[in-house]
């Protein structure tokens, strides 16, 4: 759900023209896994950039966003020990940065689902 969020809002914000990228990577000294989602599009606002995750706030007019898209995917974000981090100048484009804790399984459980009947 918080990757097709960022993606459709990305998609928005390029229309037709614009450069949408995903990356990954994994930061083993610190124990995380990010995700990466740029875009060229129109930016955000920086008197906008505090209220982004605040549930209802949109920038789209009437009709177009609910304003919920961004505040349930940072709470699914905050629920899973991770944050999203954003950069974003207007007129040049967003990048949304999710990062999340890898957890390791404890010694001696499985977590492959296949393996319930050991």
């Amino acid at each position: 759900q918080v990757l097709m969020n960022l993606i459709m809002n990305a998609k928005h914000a390029i229309g037709d023209k614009g450069v949408l990228s995903l990356s990954t990577w994994m930061n083993t000294s610190a124990n995380q896994v990010m995700v990466r989602i740029a875009d060229t599009g129109y930016g955000i606002e920086k008197k906008d950039l505090a209220q982004i995750f605040d549930p209802f706030f949109t920038t789209k007019p009437t009709g177009e966003g609910t304003g919920l898209g961004l505040s349930v995917s940072y709470g699914i974000i905050k629920n899973h020990g991770g944050e999203i981090l954003v950069e974003s100048q207007a007129g040049e484009g967003s990048t949304f940065t999710i990062v999340l804790p890898i957890i390791q399984p404890k010694a001696g459980k499985s977590n492959d689902k296949r393996n319930l009947n050991r």
